[in-house]
């Protein structure tokens, strides 16, 4: 038996699939299967999985009938592997030829670890890396300018349980660490990704109760942006895509059911589990309120937006007066 399972889940891929097969089949370190499991693609990506399948007796290529969305298709890359250790790769994202031996390692070093990662670079669709400002830890997109933190290699390990749990709930913006290596009896102990949007922090964050994240410091991990991505689908795209049963529900309900939940069955004391709870809560409280100051933020940008087009409309716009509001004419 090999000693990790790759799970690459894969929908219509074509334009990235065949760089992220190439840097992880020439890892440094090679005892692993690679499960490869394609959501009914209507593109190339069969023919590009065959072709490889049959030039590396690692790969394990499977085809499902109909596209079961993306969390199930995660889901199931675990379910059809074997191996102690486990990993999730993206098709679009790229891995340095070190990634597996250096989180291999970590593992192997300290039982306590059930999960080890890197640090994490953001690339293009050229795969060229982004610039990275060292002061304030971003990389800027070069296309949109936006600035961009990734995860912090931190997350997760500390030695008390309920610290992890904090750091994944607060600061997992990304969930890049669900493409870490995980102890496979760790990962059996948590509900895998359930069905919502950001499902990959709810995953980590019961992982975080069962044991501690190690990752090296050096960004080996490359995260692709790109016009496709998931991450830039609206909340009604985005719901088709993790899910293609139909099925009407409440993002928050599920996110809260998770989050509440993730202590449950675990190995934590009563004191833990209740304040796993409390943080939850709490945060719970925190991102509300941010997102009505956001709303009312935006409410009040698009008010002044709508008073300077109505005030420049108007023929002789009188001079603005503290005490009322002037309207064009």
């Amino acid at each position: 038996m090999p000693k990790l399972s790759i799970g690459l889940p894969v929908y219509n891929g074509e334009a990235f699939l065949p760089q992220a097969l190439d840097c992880l089949l020439a890892q440094t370190f090679g005892n692993f299967e690679f499960i490869v499991s394609d959501n009914a693609s209507t593109d190339r990506t069969s023919q590009i999985c065959r072709d490889y399948a049959n030039r590396d007796p690692r790969i394990r290529y499977f085809r499902n009938d109909r596209n079961l969305g993306a969390v199930a298709n995660y889901n199931r890359t675990f379910e059809l592997s074997d191996a102690p250790f486990f990993k999730w790769a993206a098709h679009d994202d790229l891995h340095d030829r070190v990634y597996l031996e250096s989180c291999v390692r970590q593992l192997d070093k300290d039982p306590a670890v059930v999960l080890a990662h890197s640090g994490t670079a953001f690339i293009g669709d050229d795969g060229q890396a982004f610039p990275f400002d060292s002061d304030s830890g971003t990389y800027v997109d070069p296309k949109t300018g936006a600035r961009q933190k990734p995860d912090s290699p931190t997350i997760g390990d500390s030695p008390v349980a309920v610290e992890r749990f904090r750091q994944v709930l607060a600061h997992a913006h990304w969930g890049s660490h669900m493409f870490g290596i995980i102890r496979r009896e760790a990962l059996r102990q948590t509900r895998l990704l359930p069905n919502f949007a950001g499902s990959d922090r709810a995953m980590l964050a019961e992982l975080a109760l069962l044991g501690r994240f190690r990752s090296v410091p050096e960004r080996l991990y490359l995260k692709r942006f790109h016009a496709s991505t998931s991450w830039a689908l609206d909340l009604r795209e985005l719901k088709s895509f993790l899910s293609t049963d139909g099925t009407s529900y409440s993002r928050r309900a599920r996110q809260l059911k998770a989050y509440f939940g993730a202590p449950s069955g675990k190995p934590v004391g009563t004191a833990t589990k209740a304040m796993c709870t409390a943080l939850v809560a709490a945060h719970c409280v925190k991102t509300t309120a941010q997102a009505l100051a956001r709303r009312e933020a935006n409410g009040h940008a698009q008010a002044s937006v709508w008073r300077r087009k109505t005030e420049a409309s108007a023929p002789f716009a009188p001079a603005r007066h503290p005490t009322h509001t002037t309207k064009g004419c």
